[in-house]
């Protein structure tokens, strides 16, 4: 399936991986903060978040995060809450962070960003591991499949059932072919033009990826074809992107 985006790299606090279990939750929710960076700051932009990393494991402070950034200077925090619930255990551990570090210190590194970027955003999006295909495929850095192709869809507003449908025949699809590499598949929530759909398929580089998602074609073959042509059917934006594996804050 020729479908995905940028790139992840484990950087922030202490990301652990998911644990190997019979039964993923069909649904997990996660926080992202967007930054996107002018290039000619990209220097600067990157010592910040390091000095702001060393700041939170000075002071003791408990979390986890997945960072990636795309070919266009977009650095995104990923940051697991489970569901809305958890969302506001997230919100509130802020609050305590900050009680925790002291609003002076955490104002006077803040301020390491000013001018570093364009925009930035927070958003949330839901894994949805009942539509991904070995949801768990790339996490594990020691495979080093460290490049991503991430595929950005937007579902024509009232197909999104439709759309739901067609991402269980391609699971099956895949499933029927025993193939090998694996996808997840995230829904947009708040914070994106939704209805807003991400697939991201993990890959050992650039060149590597276009030689498996050529064979993925072949393998799944007119049915794939048929599949991809429905999913176009009710699809009014797509794009993708590539990314790589950054240096480390």
């Amino acid at each position: 399936m020729k479908l995905i985006l940028s790139f992840l790299f484990l950087v922030l606090l202490s990301f652990t991986q998911l644990p190997a279990q019979d039964k993923l939750p069909d649904r997990e929710m996660f926080m992202v903060h967007e930054d996107v960076v002018f290039p000619y700051m990209q220097d600067k932009y990157e010592k910040a978040a390091k000095d702001f990393v060393q700041m939170l494991k000075d002071a003791n402070v408990e979390g986890s995060s997945r960072a990636f950034q795309t070919e266009y200077f977009t650095y995104s925090t990923i940051i697991p809450v489970k569901d809305f619930e958890g969302l506001a255990k997230y919100m509130e551990m802020r609050r305590e962070m900050m009680d925790k570090i002291g609003e002076e210190k955490m104002n006077k590194l803040m301020s390491q960003f000013d001018g570093c970027y364009a925009s930035h955003k927070n958003y949330l999006i839901t894994l949805r591991n009942d539509l991904s295909y070995k949801a768990t495929y790339g996490l594990n850095p020691d495979e080093g499949l460290n490049f991503r192709h991430f595929d950005y869809i937007n579902v024509i507003p009232g197909k999104e059932d439709e759309m739901d449908e067609i991402l269980k025949e391609y699971k099956a699809l895949y499933e029927s072919q025993n193939i090998e590499e694996g996808y997840r598949v995230y829904f947009g929530g708040i914070g994106t033009d939704m209805p807003y759909i991400i697939f991201v398929q993990p890959a050992k580089g650039r060149v590597d990826w276009a030689t498996l998602s050529d064979r993925q074609d072949e393998q799944l073959g007119e049915e794939g074809s048929k599949l991809l042509s429905r999913m176009m059917a009710i699809t009014q934006k797509f794009e993708h992107k590539d990314g790589k594996k950054s240096k480390k804050y």
